[in-house]
């Protein structure tokens, strides 16, 4: 893992998500994923490696619908070694994976938790590696992993928990209109579009990254997201720090954002309603 992409410019931070069977899905991230039960509230239950938190969890008794909002979190881990560990515990659990990819830049892992929210388990390339095309574009294609060396990778390793580096390295979003979510990540937040899927997916980043963002109108939602409903409540952008947040929040005051309040925490709204929480990294 390359930290240059998730220390000094805005990246990705910990994911809330609602759920209808809190206790389910804390014993998944906890007993499947190896994440540590970090802190543990009357509202949320958080897990994460260290006391770096990834995901939080709150329970709802709302009804899930289709909304835009969580294609998939993607959880970055520092290596093929890491990559193929997680792999042969999920193999060993008999737990259902959804694919296993290349996509140039990175080898990855899919799977969706006890309710649904579509997650990427993933290991980069190095960026050396990275292919550019003509126009300016990164290479990212989609073809099926070389399944055999990211286990052999693991050299029998048994299984110790989710590695103590593992962040959010990006997050996949199901939007209802690319270009107007687009213009708002690009206007607000200064990312670049690094590569778009025809019409229908574009992958953005900060600071040359692949993407922290991708962004898909593939199921065709047509309705906003809800911070009540079950999914994505909101998720985290770490702004690198004080001075930086500063700015950040005077723009927000300029441009006129919608926000919301989300117990004591300010969210802002993207143009799909999925609520955003920006802070300084941890």
């Amino acid at each position: 893992m390359e930290q240059k992409f998730f220390s000094t410019d805005t990246h990705i931070g910990a994911v809330h998500l609602n759920v209808n069977f809190l206790e389910n899905s804390v014993r998944f991230y906890n007993e499947i994923l190896g994440m540590n039960i970090i802190e543990q509230t009357d509202t949320y239950v958080a897990l994460g490696v260290g006391e770096r938190k990834l995901v939080y969890l709150y329970q709802t008794n709302e009804k899930r619908t289709q909304t835009a909002g969580l294609f998939h979190m993607a959880f970055l881990v520092p290596s093929r070694e890491d990559l193929g560990n997680i792999f042969f515990h999920l193999i060993k659990t008999q737990y259902p994976l959804h694919g296993a990819s290349d996509h140039d830049v990175s080898e990855a892992i899919y799977l969706a938790d006890p309710e649904g929210n579509g997650i990427e388990i993933y290991r980069d390339l190095p960026s050396k590696e990275w292919q550019w095309r003509d126009n300016g574009d990164i290479v990212m294609g989609t073809v099926e992993m070389d399944y055999q060396g990211v286990l052999d990778a693991n050299q029998n390793r048994l299984f110790n928990g989710m590695p103590e580096d593992t962040i959010v390295g990006h997050m996949h979003l199901q939007v209802l209109n690319i270009e107007n979510t687009v213009k708002f990540y690009e206007d607000v937040f200064g990312m670049d579009v690094m590569t778009y899927y025809g019409h229908q997916a574009a992958f953005m980043s900060a600071g040359g990254y692949h993407h922290h963002l991708g962004l898909n109108t593939w199921q065709g939602q047509t309705a906003p997201a809800s911070i009540s409903l079950p999914g994505l409540r909101k998720y985290e952008i770490n702004i690198p720090n004080e001075e930086d947040l500063a700015y950040f929040t005077s723009k927000i005051e300029s441009l006129g954002l919608k926000t919301l309040k989300d117990g004591n925490s300010d969210t802002i709204l993207d143009p799909n309603n999925i609520a955003i929480q920006v802070m300084v990294k941890q």
